[in-house]
């Protein structure tokens, strides 16, 4: 080749080189100047890694922190207010085997039948205690505080007997007692705010209050239920002092008897249970009177019970006859009924009540004023209304008319109000 040639091809190549390496260097330059930028947009692994303890360290703090702190409770929904309802009457418990209730009644009457004015009047106060000796024996006392005619108040120990009680079919006490004569003497004791009525039927008047009936006496009771299934039969057995007779007389014989001869009562009385509220009964009592003659009187009470009672309905019903017979032989009859009736409204209750005796002028002890005051016949008719107003308290108005033998019929008007505490 030509040497300008050679020259030539030697002077491109150069060229070419120089070209080449421009290009490569300003490349680089690029490449170099465009290396902050990147760093700063990548991090690096480490960084990454970094970042990610991090928030596994927060997580794991998070965590932590729900487990200590209990989970709170959603808020409850508002309970309803509850519908008043009135508290029944307690039994005030003294210490655990005494029990101790008290009853009394105030009021005003007006009319003859009660007294020749009309006055304001204290009726009874009565402290009445139970305890439990034993799993077996209880005691109950009653102590009573009533008003005299003078004005005066008296105190009378009402009740006083201790039981012994294993089981439902036999229960035995003594002590002095309300008589098992009939119904109403022991479904009603003391106590007014018990009985639907102001007072009680003609028939069971307390006999140290007037009533013709021994309602009280010292003795020994035998009581329990009768193995009947359905029928549920029930019995009374007493064993008693029996009554004294005489102008003036205790009749309750508490400290000695006056003649040997004790009283003895049976009272058997049926509660079917197909019939809830149906109790049926008869009662019978027979004694020897000393009476203020020295007459020897023997006395039968014969007593038959119908009566219906529920939360609603109440219908008493009691017929009696009582039988004197003297040693000659003269025999005497003296007859009484009683009929009570009501039905409860809410809080109210009225009712009526009827009440029959008629005793001959000529029985030896119910017709003769050196014995007791003479019975003669009593009868009529009584209506009122009661309200309870509160489950210790009530409030009874009632109109009462009384027909007597031999005077004219009178009336009275009375309000009562009966409670317990």
């Amino acid at each position: 080749m030509h040497p300008s040639e050679l020259w030539r091809v030697e002077m491109r190549k150069a060229a070419f080189s120089l070209t080449t390496v421009c290009f490569i260097l300003v490349l680089v330059i690029l490449v170099a100047a465009s290396l902050p930028s990147w760093a700063q947009q990548e991090p690096s692994q480490q960084d990454l890694n970094q970042q990610l303890l991090n928030r596994i360290q927060e997580l794991e703090k998070r965590v932590q922190a729900l487990k200590v702190q209990p989970p709170t409770a959603a808020a409850p929904a508002p309970a309803p207010e509850p519908v008043p309802v009135a508290e029944p009457p307690e039994v005030n418990e003294v210490s655990p085997r005494l029990k101790l209730n008290f009853f009394g009644d105030v009021g005003y009457q007006t009319g003859r039948f009660y007294s020749p004015t009309s006055t304001f009047e204290i009726g009874e106060f009565d402290l009445f205690a139970t305890a439990r000796l034993s799993d077996h024996v209880s005691t109950l006392g009653e102590v009573l505080f009533t008003t005299n005619a003078d004005n005066t108040i008296g105190v009378d120990v009402e009740r006083l007997l201790l039981k012994y009680r294993p089981n439902d079919y036999f229960t035995a006490s003594i002590g002095r007692i309300h008589t098992a004569i009939g119904y109403y003497n022991t479904a009603y004791h003391r106590g007014d705010y018990f009985q639907t009525s102001i007072g009680r039927p003609a028939m069971y008047e307390f006999d140290d209050q007037g009533g013709f009936l021994p309602m009280q006496d010292l003795g020994i009771v035998l009581e329990g239920k009768i193995p009947s299934g359905k029928a549920g039969l029930n019995y009374v057995f007493e064993v008693t002092n029996g009554r004294a007779y005489g102008a003036g007389v205790q009749p309750a014989q508490n400290s000695f008897d006056g003649n040997n001869s004790k009283a003895v009562n049976v009272n058997i009385s049926a509660k079917p249970e197909k019939v809830p509220g149906l109790d049926v009964g008869f009662s019978v009592r027979h004694d020897y009177l000393t009476d203020v003659h020295n007459l020897q009187v023997s006395e039968t009470i014969p007593v038959v019970y119908a009566v219906y009672n529920n939360s609603k309905y109440e219908w008493l019903n009691e017929a009696l006859m009582v039988r004197h017979v003297v040693p000659s032989g003269t025999v005497s009859t003296t007859t009484g009924f009683y009929s009570l009736v009501s039905r409860k409204f809410g809080d109210f209750r009225p009712y009526f009540l009827y009440s029959y005796v008629n005793a001959p002028l000529d029985d030896p002890i119910l017709g003769d004023a050196t014995e007791m005051p003479i019975v003669g016949r009593i009868n009529g008719p009584s209506i009122g209304l009661r309200y309870d107003f509160n489950p210790h308290a009530d409030v009874k108005v009632q109109y009462q008319r009384e027909d007597a033998a031999g005077d004219q019929p009178v009336n009275g008007a009375a309000v009562q109000f009966a409670f317990t505490f």
